[in-house]
Parts: C-alpha cells; sequence; structure tokens
C-alpha cells in the first residue's frame, strides 16, 4: 500500500476530494499540519513514500526539508518548491527563460522607489508573500508615505490590465485556464470564469513549466493591451475552477508515488533550465 504525508495549514475542497479518491484507490494518506502542533525535532523522519507539499509556512518547508534531507520524495521536487517561494528567483528564472515579464526591480529601501514612481506607477511585492498578502499599487511617490514591509521586496512596473487576470494551472502537461479577479474579495471568487487557453499562453505555461523542470503549477498572467506578461508561478494552486480537478490531482499524485517508489527519476518532466545553465 502505498503511503502520502501531504503538508497543509489547511484543506481546500479539492484537496478533501483528492485524499478520498487517493484513500478510496487503497493509497494510506497521512495529513500533516506542521502548524498545529509542537514538534519533538528527533520524531521527523520519512515515514511515507511520497510527500505532498501543498503548505508553503516556514514550519511546513522545514518539515519538508528534514524529510528532503533523509532521502524522501517530495512533490513537487523540495528545492523547486523552496526556489518558487522566492519571487525575486522566480522572476529572475523566467526572463533567463525569455518569457515575458515586467519590468522588476527589487530593494530593501522603499524610499529608493521615488525616482522609479516619477516614471509611472509600480506594483510592490514582498519577495516571500503568498495570496497576494502585502501586494499593492504605487500609483506615485505620495504612496511611500507611511508605507512598510519586512524584509526585501520587488516591484514590478504596472500594466494595466485588460480585464480579469489570467490564471492557467498545469496538471501532468494538460492546461487549464481560469478568469479570476484581483484583488480575491470572497474564496468562492477563486472559481473565477474558464476561458480556453490559446496557443500563445499556452506555449508561455508549458515553457514556464520547462523553466523549473516540473509540470503540476499554476501560473499567473497579466494581458495588457493585448500582450501576456507573467506574474508569477504557483508551487500548487487552490485548482478551483479547474474542471475534475480532484480526479486529477488524485491521478498524478497516485502515478508519482508509484514512480517514486520505483526508484525512477521523481521529477515529472526534463531537468529544469536553471539546473541546465548552471550545470553548463
Amino acid at each position: 500500500m502505498l503511503s502520502i504525508g501531504i503538508l497543509l495549514d489547511w484543506m481546500n475542497p479539492n484537496i478533501t476530494e483528492t485524499v478520498r479518491l487517493l484513500k478510496e484507490r487503497g493509497a494510506r494518506v497521512n495529513p500533516i499540519y506542521p502548524d498545529q502542533q509542537t514538534i519533538d525535532l528527533s520524531s521527523v523522519r520519512v515515514e511515507n513514500d511520497l510527500y505532498v507539499i501543498k503548505s508553503g509556512t516556514d514550519l511546513s518547508m522545514s518539515w519538508a526539508g528534514i524529510v528532503h534531507a533523509q532521502g524522501a520524495a517530495t512533490l513537487n521536487p523540495y528545492n523547486t518548491v523552496s526556489m518558487l517561494r522566492n519571487k525575486i528567483i522566480v522572476t529572475q528564472v523566467l526572463e533567463a527563460a525569455g518569457l515575458p515579464t515586467p519590468q522588476t526591480f527589487i530593494g530593501n529601501d522603499l524610499k529608493t522607489l521615488t525616482p522609479l514612481l516619477e516614471e509611472g506607477p509600480l506594483i510592490l511585492k514582498p519577495y516571500r508573500g503568498t495570496r497576494g498578502i502585502g501586494i499593492s499599487v504605487l500609483w506615485d511617490p505620495s504612496s511611500l508615505i507611511d508605507l512598510s514591509i519586512d524584509g526585501p521586496f520587488l516591484v514590478q512596473r504596472y500594466h494595466k490590465p485588460d480585464g480579469p487576470d489570467h490564471k492557467i494551472f498545469n496538471i501532468g502537461g494538460e492546461l487549464f485556464g481560469i478568469r479570476r479577479i484581483w484583488p480575491i474579495r470572497k474564496y468562492e471568487d477563486k472559481l473565477g470564469e474558464p476561458f480556453k487557453v490559446t496557443p500563445e499562453l499556452a506555449d508561455i505555461a508549458l515553457r514556464c513549466g520547462r523553466a523549473f523542470g516540473i509540470d503540476l503549477y499554476g501560473i499567473d498572467v497579466v494581458m495588457s493591451d493585448g500582450k501576456p506578461y507573467v506574474v508569477d508561478v504557483n508551487k500548487f494552486g487552490s485548482y478551483m475552477g479547474v474542471p475534475d480537478a480532484s480526479r486529477r490531482l488524485a491521478d498524478y499524485i497516485l502515478a508519482y508515488a508509484q514512480r517514486a517508489t520505483s526508484r525512477e527519476p521523481s521529477e515529472a518532466v526534463a531537468k529544469p533550465a536553471w539546473a541546465e545553465s548552471q550545470a553548463a
């Protein structure tokens, strides 16, 4: 019997149903909530054939890092998930892969943004932000008054969207498009409106996956004046609005766990572009 541990901070409806389907197919599923317990560090050891990293909290990532160091298979690969938490690195990898991104600046001192804001608005993002927390549009230098941010920041040129954002999910090479408003006002907004992924956006989405060596992820694309800009890559989104998402996720996770136990390479697709460039 396959044993699958899922690192969580909470369980959304798609994951709840995915867990049910995995159990129905004979897998033993162990939900793990690191943030809801005090842990004896010596007790953290590899006890599952696969660990699914659904939560990106610091404690969950620490847990995942410990079992990864002990040889556990993780989904997505731990090193890639860790990289995807850092928007600075993510944006540089996308740029290096030739993907369309807004002009991007990084720093620590918000006061240094004044000259950039005199040239036009920016979007400010915490470098380890998640779920849209801490993202704000800076329209001019007056936007910096009384503004503070914890840690390094990333700012990108603001491009006025043509409408709701384009969210594209990839599950094992299948692409699904959802248009969502931003910012999300309530959880149900994540359902969005399905759209047919155009060949241009499909090419962008698949190239994003190849850049990181994964095929389970989501990307956020802003269309502005008809031009696409990739503004984020998500390690494991909610998959809200994706048709039959729970079945597709269960299929993918089960196949990944089977490859892990057969000692085949756990990476779902080719070696990531960033790793190939380092080896060159």
